[in-house]
């Protein structure tokens, strides 16, 4: 198969221009940077993503110099869109983001979605909605995604390319960029510019096989059904 040749990205996109147009890009220009002020306004648009609480459980790292990209390398399966694109982002999960909850309830009650007794109710609700590990880790790699989905989708409406990889070495990464043990690294986004080698965008199931009315397994057309019966 031919290579896609892509149309240059415009940065007026309408949303499901860049909801469509969106891909995992494997090749990437050598030598592009990404500029600062273009990081500036990727992560302030990633900032508004939507969060439990308002907890925003992600951080990130951010790996755009050459030397320390070819030490992720060999942690990250010898994928070579790791060095040849401009910066590799670590996407982190923060499974103790009600470290800061005193601040974050105070912003709900000083701009008017609670009262005092409201916020003091919900600083000892936060053990109940996150009482162990496994219910930490859930938020933080939730959280993160979503996060991480606003980043690319930002990214390609400012012309920029990405690809979110999960294939690493989670403990050699950690290391390398310092990671502290309560973040969950939950995936690397590879930046820059489109090579434009990419191959068509593969299949999507169909919205028929992937939807479920009411219950699991439910069609649309069988539960008018049951519930005129």
């Amino acid at each position: 198969m031919e290579a896609v040749q892509r149309k240059p990205v415009e940065a007026d996109l309408s949303f499901e221009e860049a909801i469509r147009g969106r891909r995992s890009v494997h090749y990437f220009a050598p030598g592009a940077k990404v500029r600062d002020e273009q990081w500036m306004k990727l992560f302030e648009l990633t900032a508004l993503s939507p969060s439990s609480f308002n907890f925003q459980p992600w951080d990130f790292v951010v790996v755009d110099d050459q030397g320390r990209k070819e030490q992720l390398l060999p942690l990250c399966w010898g994928q070579r869109q790791v060095v040849d694109c401009a910066a590799v982002v670590a996407v982190l999960g923060d499974k103790n983001p009600h470290r800061r909850d005193a601040q974050i309830l105070q912003q709900f009650q000083d701009n008017g979605y609670i009262d005092e007794q409201t916020k003091n109710a919900y600083m000892g609700a936060v053990d109940v909605v996150y009482p162990d590990e496994a219910r930490k880790i859930e938020h933080a790699v939730g959280g993160a995604s979503l996060a991480a989905m606003t980043f690319m989708l930002a990214a390609h409406g400012m012309g920029l390319a990405t690809l979110p990889m999960i294939g690493f070495d989670p403990a050699g990464v950690r290391g390398l960029l310092k990671v502290p043990d309560e973040y969950i690294i939950t995936m690397l986004i590879a930046v820059g510019i489109s090579a434009d080698r990419d191959l068509p965008r593969q299949q999507r199931r169909p919205h028929e096989e992937i939807v479920h009315w009411e219950i699991f397994g439910g069609s649309r057309k069988t539960v008018q059904l049951d519930l005129a019966s």
